[in-house]
């Protein structure tokens, strides 16, 4: 839940670090850290995102520590603030020129529908807190998600993808394996890890391989958390999923057969596959509707790449001295130590 705050609405955006053309310079009134057209991002917008970085960092175990001034990271992440701002502000401006809003009814919801995530308006609170955004911060970065997300809609509500491109998609041998549903077990486990233990396992479940005695065996001996209440059932699964050893005898044995004990990394593991299903082909009939959904999904995405890059060109953005993502990402000079690849989740 974490990441449908976080993420989406702040480090998810920044990832996108598209880079504007624009002229930097001190051509920006005072405050502001770049103007779009008439418009202004300022300064305290800057500041009010680089706090929120700073404390999710720190509220993420196991996190690395932010960047330090100076280095590339810090640099990028300061390019990717300002193009996170710009670019919601371009956004901003050309949906009222497409009729395009987010009503505050819609925004009531999506914040009804993110508390409702978490666990309640307290559980959403401490979070918040956490991670340094307030309710009113929240709610503008949310609408400035939605927006985009409206405009994104917009623009690619033309995405068209025609029948003979669907069959031709079908048809390429390239994307032959995507239709191929592959051999599939059922099977339940007890993982121990001794051998001694396992064939004592093996011979009690020889004994009686019935559901209610894998439930009494697997909850007694089993040491694998995911499988032991369950009955030591791990569902249904193709080749390759599991360990080597585990997989070779899952996909050996006939359904109903207990194994011998096997070794693997985890432990020893006593196995019965319960179900063995073929694999098989998606029909064209089968496939078309989700070749149909890709296809079109990489037609919106090209439509608002090239929107959006057109968008930047005629926007008429403006830098102040300090804050032009290209500078600030630009790669060191030759005599200098090379720097890290910049990442914009840096």
């Amino acid at each position: 839940m974490k990441k449908v705050i976080v993420a989406a609405v702040l480090l998810g955006l920044l990832a996108s670090a598209f880079v504007f053309a624009a002229c930097g310079g001190n051509e920006v009134p005072a405050g502001a850290i770049a103007s779009v057209g008439s418009a202004t991002v300022t300064q305290e917008q800057f500041d009010q995102i680089w706090a929120q970085a700073e404390a999710q960092y720190k509220s993420q175990e196991g996190a690395p520590p932010f960047p330090k001034e100076g280095t590339a990271q810090y640099e990028q992440l300061k390019a990717s603030i300002v193009n996170y701002l710009v670019q919601n502000e371009i956004i901003k401006q050309q949906a009222a020129d497409m009729d395009v809003s987010v009503t505050a009814k819609q925004l009531d919801e999506r914040v009804k529908q993110i508390t409702e995530q978490v666990g309640g308006q307290k559980k959403l609170d401490e979070l918040l807190k956490k991670q340094g955004v307030s309710a009113d911060e929240l709610r503008t970065q949310l609408e400035a998600q939605m927006l985009q997300d409206a405009v994104r809609t917009k623009v690619g509500q033309d995405a068209k993808v025609t029948p003979e491109q669907i069959k031709a998609y079908y048809n390429d041998p390239k994307n032959k394996a995507q239709f191929v549903v592959p051999d599939t077990v059922d099977a339940r486990h007890v993982l121990v890890n001794t051998k001694a233990k396992a064939e004592k396992v093996q011979k009690l479940l020889a004994a009686d391989n019935s559901d209610a005695n894998w439930k009494k065996v697997a909850a007694l001996y089993s040491s694998d958390p995911g499988s032991k209440d369950k009955g030591g059932s791990l569902g249904s699964f193709p080749e390759g999923r599991m360990v080597p050893e585990f997989d070779k005898v899952a996909f050996s044995i006939k359904p109903g057969t207990i194994s011998v004990p096997v070794k693997s990394q985890f432990g020893w593991h006593v196995i019965e596959v319960t179900k063995k299903t073929p694999g098989s082909s998606k029909t064209f009939d089968e496939a078309k509707s989700m070749i149909e959904q890709s296809l079109k999904f990489q037609l919106q995405a090209k439509a608002w790449e090239t929107w959006l890059a057109d968008a930047t060109k005629t926007a008429a953005i403006v830098y102040a001295s300090g804050f032009d993502p290209k500078t600030l990402t630009a790669s060191p000079s030759p005599s200098g130590s090379p720097a890290p690849a910049p990442s914009p989740t840096s």
